[in-house]
């Protein structure tokens, strides 16, 4: 098993030839109760190689795993940074990689992972590198983030505008939504534009045809063709959900994993392929999912095996040092993001409801968790920040048109100083890297000008020259 200090060891190795240092914030456990004085230690990272003695301060903001640190050293933020002569940093969030406030992640000592603890986490953050590390109160501040860690720069840019600049939010998800019916539509689009219609009839028909099998209790024909390590159980409508989801996510997976296009359409050839020579639905599925598995003797996909992430609470497992129990007990308790199929208009069935998800969610954490308790806690998000309406100005909100997590972010300018840019053709957070001339699209270049003029504007708008 990979521990904690493998890991640690691993950062400081990939570190150590460059400007990048690590750092550590001691900070409290809880912000709120002023009688509970505990603190822990928050970890971050620095690179001060372009900075000049009055440069802005740039913040990457810490998402929902272990400490990025990449771009620090690289990528369109670093650049914008060398033009910008300014301060590189990036904070963990708490409960993630190293920055750990409680002994281990069982069910009770989850009580301090909240968004407002991580906002309250940045706060400090802000402070500590104005006053005391860079040591100019006045130092513009620049926030950048992408997906999650989007929506908390978002969030604290509008909770705390005294303490921040400007924002720009790659893939930003700020609009916590517990029925996400829309991210299983837009893959659903991704495969009919990329893919082609027959790929999306073949998807969407063995889906249907898996899910009459499983009604008719023909858990073998299953079990066969999809290489299951052990019998589908169809009784259990977990496990029949469980593997429906499972075949759903390989899916997904290969069209997402190099962020382009490209591997949409490859999977559909393939499956194109397998339909036109066996003349089934499922069976081309099953064919192409054999072919994806190939260097396995079997796949669990059982509803044990999708719990096994979220289930230990050992800070040195790996399933906690990636961060999935943790990212689970933020959906169940503040903004959902349960994608479903409750909706025609996608090619995954039926069956991937939000009752399957309060059941994941009960299981990790307990049966205090319902529906009811989800959908308040949604709501309170949405209520707390604005959702997709929050009121922010120095922000520029950017978005690739065929990433699913779109539907929960902003896409239309919100006033003159808050905008939008969606690209097109790109999944999640497409502009974290350098402009590249040769090979970005034309839009893709045109929203890193854009969002590198916005710093600029956001870092000088207010300054006065001296005479």
């Amino acid at each position: 098993m990979i521990t904690r200090s493998v890991l640690l060891l691993a950062g400081l190795l990939a570190v150590a030839n460059g400007m990048v240092r690590e750092h550590w914030l001691e900070t409290l456990v809880d912000h709120f109760t002023p009688r509970n004085r505990d603190t822990f230690s928050m970890r971050y990272y620095s690179n001060d190689e372009h900075a000049y003695p009055k440069g802005p301060i740039f913040i990457v903001v810490g998402s929902n795993g272990p400490i990025e640190t990449r771009y620090l050293s690289e990528g369109l933020f670093y650049d914008v940074a060398y033009l910008e002569g300014a301060y590189l940093f990036a904070n963990e969030h708490r409960y993630f990689g190293h920055s750990l406030p409680v002994d281990d992640a069982s069910t009770n000592n989850l009580d301090f992972l909240t968004i407002d603890q991580a906002l309250a986490d940045l706060a400090a953050f802000v402070h500590h590198v104005k006053f005391e590390v860079v040591g100019n109160p006045d130092a513009k501040v620049i926030l950048m983030g992408y997906g999650y860690g989007g929506s908390l720069a978002t969030w604290f840019h509008q909770q705390f505008p005294h303490l921040t600049n400007g924002v720009w939010a790659s893939s930003g998800t700020v609009e916590a939504d517990f029925d996400l019916t829309g991210y299983m539509e837009s893959l659903g689009e991704t495969i009919g534009e990329f893919g082609g219609r027959d790929c999306y009839g073949t998807i969407f028909t063995g889906f249907r045809v898996a899910q009459n099998l499983i009604a008719m209790d023909r858990a073998d024909v299953l079990t066969e063709q999809f290489h299951l390590c052990e019998p589908l159980d169809t009784d259990d409508e977990m496990d029949a959900t469980a593997f429906l989801l499972g075949l759903q996510r390989a899916i997904e997976d290969e069209m997402m994993h190099l962020r382009n296009t490209h591997s949409t359409a490859e999977m559909c050839d393939i499956i194109d392929n397998e339909e036109d020579t066996i003349e089934n639905s499922l069976l081309a599925l099953g064919n192409w999912f054999a072919e994806e598995h190939q260097f396995e003797n079997c796949v669990d996909l059982s509803f044990e095996a999708f719990m096994a992430p979220y289930m230990d609470t050992d800070f040195d497992d790996t399933d906690l040092q990636a961060g999935h129990r943790q990212r689970l007990y933020l959906q169940c308790t503040s903004t959902g993001f349960f994608a479903t199929t409750d909706s025609f208009y996608q090619p995954f069935g039926d069956q991937i409801d939000s009752d399957f998800y309060v059941a994941v969610c009960r299981h990790a954490f307990g049966d205090w968790i319902d529906e009811d308790f989800i959908r308040a806690h949604v709501f309170r998000t949405n209520a707390r920040f604005g959702g997709k309406r929050p009121e922010i100005v120095n922000a520029h909100f950017t978005h690739g048109d065929i990433d699913p997590m779109m539907v929960t972010g902003i896409v239309d300018d919100l006033n003159d100083d808050a905008e939008a840019t969606v690209i097109p053709n790109e999944f999640h957070a497409p502009d974290l890297e350098s402009i590249d001339y040769m090979y970005d699209s034309p839009e893709l270049i045109a929203a890193k000008e854009h969002t590198r003029n916005l710093i600029d504007y956001w870092i000088f708008k207010d300054f006065d020259p001296i005479i």
